[in-house]
């Protein structure tokens, strides 16, 4: 019998990382790879849906056994958390209006800016620019729908997300790359979950050796500024 592992997934559906689980067809960058893994693994997966600000939480109490859902690595999460080896490197990004310009997040004092809760976006904003006027979301569907109606004056997120989102939305486009945000995401596990770490990474050089990474890359981030 198949060793089954519980799957968190990010119920904003980060696309190209992720589409939404129930929607009529269930695809990204990160369920192809999830699929070569569990494949080369023998392993069976189930999704487990949560809003973000719920999943790392659920994730250490030993309620999933990995999430692969655009999770940053960050030193606050190593502490608590076991990672793969990094599948993907991108940077944050501010999404503005294509009528508007900007070069200079410290002009945006008096602006409204969309931040997902709980995300590392929200962090760094947080961290750097506390006095500015940020609205917290839980989706990025509602962060993007709040940016075209003119809710919010631009929003901050990571680039491959940002990337998905102004495939569809071409009213959109990146304003600017915040400064030293270079960030990667990984699988997370529970800490010392050892074995199954070493594993992954077994996969994980196998697919970038093969040339098969290569190929899902091409696939979902073709034209996808990261």
């Amino acid at each position: 019998m198949k060793q089954v592992l519980k799957i968190g997934l990010d119920s904003a559906a980060p696309f190209p990382m992720h589409t939404d689980y129930q929607s009529e067809v269930f695809e990204g960058f990160e369920v192809d790879l999830l699929r070569i893994i569990a494949k080369s693994l023998d392993l069976e997966i189930h999704y487990e849906v949560s809003l973000w600000k719920d999943i790392l939480e659920q994730l250490y109490r030993g309620e999933l056994d990995l999430i692969c859902s655009a999770v940053s690595v960050t030193p606050s999460r190593m502490r608590i958390l076991e990672f793969s080896d990094p599948y993907l490197q991108f940077r944050l990004c501010a999404v503005i209006n294509q009528k508007d310009h900007l070069d200079d997040l410290s002009k945006l004092k008096n602006k409204v800016i969309g931040v997902r809760a709980a995300a590392e976006a929200e962090k760094y904003m947080l961290k750097h620019y506390p006095a500015y006027n940020l609205k917290h979301l839980d989706t990025n569907r509602e962060m993007y729908e709040a940016l075209l109606q003119g809710e919010i004056d631009l929003l901050i997120d990571d680039s491959p997300i940002a990337g998905g989102f102004l495939k569809k939305h071409k009213a959109l486009k990146i304003g600017t790359f915040l400064p030293d945000t270079d960030t990667q995401y990984a699988i997370a596990m529970k800490k010392g979950d050892l074995k199954l770490k070493s594993k992954i990474n077994g996969v994980l050089h196998t697919i970038r050796k093969n040339g098969v990474y290569q190929q899902l890359f091409a696939k979902w981030f073709t034209q996808i500024q990261l």
